[in-house]
């Protein structure tokens, strides 16, 4: 049962809340309800985190319980989202920003770099915590510094790039760190010819990609350069395989795709346990979870050797 989180009266004047099924929210279209905050008004933002919150951004690489949380979810707003010029080739962007956003911003300004991003779901923010990016760059190649607040910590900090040990889809900053925005340093480029690199890596992208149906993007995170997780799951015949209204895509075997707009998350944890068995009973590889999962079991960050074959 979610219980309303009682935000103080200036908070509810200056933000917008209500209950919300999380479905709406996500790029999965799956999950429960739960009061949601849309924090407009920075200066309220010491009161959203005494909240215990969870952060949401675009919602693109997210699976949400059927049953919702319990605790307020927080979406940054207004005062988070802005690009500004910090300095020559420098911008200072705010969390909230859609990335695709960025992007346009980007190329029409003559400022290279973000274009290899184009086609990429997220905001600025959710964008910096995964350090999202495609085969050609990653979100963090192009940030100086970032805002950050760490977890425990109730004041926002500048973090230099060099301070962060990012890795593959990881900024290399704690779990539970909320990004409020960073500052990018971007070297000049012909407008021109960044719009065309951006429309051909987006058109890419929707040519291999099952972007029309709802999913949270790739599930898993790749075991190697040379065995992508979709590959995997392909040469192990699990291309299309269903459970309930969730199926692995026929287009990309690292999605799984919401195909009805009707499915529940206890299906997509059922699907991607028999995935994850088999990968490891056939060839011996733990495929990790890339996707993040709120009010889910815990099996899905458990060793698949943990697992049962039995369906719930």
């Amino acid at each position: 049962m979610i219980v309303m989180a009682a935000f103080t009266d200036g908070f509810a004047t200056r933000n917008r809340v209500q209950t919300q099924r999380l479905a709406e929210l996500t790029t999965f279209r799956i999950g429960g309800p739960a009061t949601v905050a849309v924090l407009d008004a920075r200066e309220d933002l010491a009161e959203a985190l005494e909240r215990g919150a969870r952060w949401l951004g675009k919602g693109a690489n997210l699976l949400v319980g059927d049953e919702g949380l319990p605790m307020p979810v927080v979406r940054l707003g207004r005062d988070f989202d802005f690009i500004r010029e910090a300095g020559a080739g420098v911008l200072a962007v705010g969390a909230a920003t859609d990335l695709a956003k960025l992007v346009n911003h980007c190329i029409a300004h003559g400022l290279a770099g973000p274009e290899g991003l184009a086609g990429v779901p997220a905001t600025v923010g959710g964008a910096l915590r995964m350090n999202a990016g495609t085969v050609h760059c990653w979100t963090l190649d192009f940030v100086r510094r970032v805002e950050v607040v760490l977890p425990g910590r109730d004041q926002p900090e500048w973090i230099e790039r060099s301070a962060m040990p990012a890795v593959y889809r990881s900024s290399g900053l704690p779990a539970g760190t909320l990004f409020l925005g960073c500052e990018l340093a971007l070297t000049p480029g012909d407008p021109q010819a960044l719009k065309e690199r951006g429309g051909k890596l987006k058109k890419a992208k929707a040519d291999s990609q099952p972007l029309a149906l709802p999913s949270a993007g790739c599930v898993f995170k790749n075991p190697s350069k040379e065995l992508p997780a979709g590959k995997l799951i392909d040469q192990l015949g699990l291309k299309g395989a269903r459970v309930g209204g969730v199926e692995v895509s026929p287009v990309h075997a690292n999605f799984i795709v919401n195909p009805g707009r009707d499915a529940l998350a206890q299906d997509v944890v059922r699907l991607v346990r028999r995935i994850r068995r088999t990968a490891f009973k056939e060839r011996g590889v733990v495929l990790e979870m890339e996707i993040e999962a709120w009010a889910c079991p815990d099996e899905l960050r458990a060793h698949p050797a943990e697992l049962s074959d039995e369906h719930p």
